[in-house]
């Protein structure tokens, strides 16, 4: 069974067999700034982002999933569903010659905001793209009358 959630402080050791990418983990997952994509009970695949972290906006910095689970569908299912834990203007960027991740981002409808040349240290273009989410409540939640975690501004109904 699939599951997309948040991530727990149990998932690290799962995710940390897959990651190689620089940053804290620990710190998004505390922060309650990643999400998962769950198998069997282990993490295959996370995304994470920065509130604010680009141009004033949030900036998911992170789309990774494990060598043995890629070609599955699992960073498209991660991103339709950065919306129930993000809103508003939403950026996320791709070295310009990782093909792959460029036209995942294209095919799920993110638009091209422009390149930074020389950000990367071949002076490749790092390719930014931006898309305007719209909250959507998870659906577990949604069905117990109560809202995700990460839209506590929404109120929950009485009596729950």
């Amino acid at each position: 069974m699939v599951i997309i959630r948040l991530a727990e402080p149990i998932d690290l050791a799962a995710i940390l067999e897959f990651d190689s990418f620089p940053g804290e983990r620990v710190t998004e997952i505390v922060e309650r700034r990643m999400l998962i994509v769950e198998i069997d009970n282990r993490a295959q695949a996370y995304a994470s982002w920065q509130k604010d972290g680009c141009i004033g906006k949030d900036y998911v910095n992170k789309l990774v999933v494990k060598e043995t689970s890629r070609r599955q569908g699992l960073a498209k299912r991660l991103i339709a569903s950065l919306n129930t834990v993000l809103s508003g203007r939403v950026f996320i960027s791709a070295p310009g010659n990782n093909l792959a991740a460029v036209q995942l981002l294209e095919s799920t409808n993110w638009k091209h905001a422009g390149e930074i040349v020389g950000f990367l240290p071949l002076n490749e273009a790092e390719v930014f793209y931006y898309k305007d989410l719209r909250p959507k409540l998870c659906a577990m939640k949604r069905r117990a009358g109560n809202v995700c975690d990460a839209h506590p501004s929404t109120p929950k109904l009485p009596g729950r």
